[in-house]
């Protein structure tokens, strides 16, 4: 019988495409009335097995009308038992699968057959099935051992009973259709909201992350203009070489400061620009080592992660003291996390003054992007400085 697939599983992040495949099922496609029980919903839909399913199917209906007819004849033993159910077995296999042929060459009208009420989908399979069942019954008598039938065949007697079975198959196929587009109808709300709620959550994530991100931007320029400005009068070849600095730290950022993704290489020629312009004003006080390993050049990471780190690294540890220090930039993988390691040897975290704005920022943006399961860790230097590591899962 063709009707309604059966419908997936629906994630969160699949939602759109699950309810347009639902939507699609809904109309039916090789769908079985023993689809209504999960048990049969297990195997994907083939020939074969909708050829052993409508086999189960018949069965049933044999139980069912042999059951039906002992309640009204007397048992004298077993065999009498088999015979009926023999009989009606072969019966209801011949009107099985004359049902089975009929509705899978109808298979386009009974779409739209499907989508009326339950009411005039029962009487149309009960008409539809008296003219199956009358065709059945000639079919049989063709056949040894049935011959009688004939003498029973076109008669208002064999109608009324073809009407009566017809309307009882098609009662069973009317009910498994309805709760089948119920149960879809309700997946497809079901995914439809999932799919708003997504949306709204991505764009709200997407929302705050931008903003985060817009807080960390003003600060490298604002602090860097300032600095050329005090340069202008008392080094002016410093004042032009910062600036230079800065319009290629600025040139190398612009592509990936607004995008959702970079890499580590990017990221870190992007610091080594950054770190750049700090040293024309700091000079032989900051001194810049990089260690990217080649595997991990394409490692794909949100952008603006690291610069809070390095730019924490200068204000707070090796500008404060008097001889300066060094900046190590340092990834590494460790099984399957990789590790961005932000080294100084300055002043310490303990002798900092500042208030973590910048650390708490990345770690609300890490906390967003990887639900959780990346970590930034703080700890001291040995002899001196901050040593500040990213964790992101590989």
């Amino acid at each position: 019988m063709a009707t309604a697939p059966e419908a997936q599983v629906i994630s969160p992040e699949a939602a759109r495409a699950a309810v347009a495949k639902l939507k699609f099922d809904i109309e039916g496609q090789n769908f079985h009335p023993l689809e209504v029980f999960p048990l049969f919903r297990r195997w994907p839909r083939s020939f074969v097995r909708n050829l052993v399913y409508t086999l189960v199917f018949n069965a049933m209906f044999a139980v069912f009308f042999t059951t039906m007819e002992l309640i009204s004849v007397r048992v004298k033993s077993v065999d009498q038992v088999l015979s009926i159910f023999g009989n009606n077995l072969v019966i209801s296999n011949v009107i099985g699968f004359a049902f089975w042929g009929v509705m899978h060459g109808m298979g386009p009208l009974l779409r739209k057959v499907n989508a009326s009420s339950f009411l005039a989908v029962t009487l149309f399979y009960a008409v539809l099935g008296t003219f199956i069942v009358t065709g059945s019954f000639f079919l049989l008598s063709q056949f040894p051992g049935y011959e009688g039938i004939s003498r029973w065949l076109f008669t208002t007697q064999q109608f009324i009973s073809s009407f009566a079975i017809s309307f009882v198959v098609s009662l069973v196929l009317a009910s498994a259709w309805q709760n089948r587009v119920n149960e879809l109808t309700i997946q497809i709300a079901i995914a439809d909201e999932r799919a708003r709620v997504t949306a709204a959550e991505r764009a709200t994530t997407q929302a705050n992350l931008r903003a985060l991100q817009a807080q960390i931007e003003p600060h490298f320029l604002f602090n860097t203009l300032a600095n050329v400005t005090s340069l202008i009068h008392t080094r002016p070849d410093d004042a032009k070489h910062m600036l230079e600095e800065f319009i290629a730290y600025l040139r190398a950022s612009l592509a990936t400061t607004r995008e959702n993704e970079t890499t580590l290489a990017k990221e870190f020629v992007l610091m080594q620009s950054f770190l750049a312009v700090l040293k024309v004003r700091m000079r032989n006080r900051l001194q810049v080592r990089v260690q990217l390993p080649d595997e991990l050049q394409s490692f794909a990471l949100p952008p603006m992660l690291i610069q809070p780190l390095v730019e924490n690294a200068i204000k707070h540890g090796v500008e404060p003291k008097i001889e300066g220090g060094e900046i190590l930039l340092k990834a590494i993988k460790v099984g399957d996390v990789v590790a961005i390691e932000v080294t100084d040897t300055g002043m310490g975290f303990q002798n900092s003054t500042s208030n973590g704005i910048g650390l708490k920022n990345v770690r609300e943006r890490l906390d967003k992007l990887y639900d959780g399961k990346a970590t930034l860790t703080i700890e001291d230097n040995v002899p001196s400085g901050t040593k500040i590591t990213i964790r992101i899962p590989a």
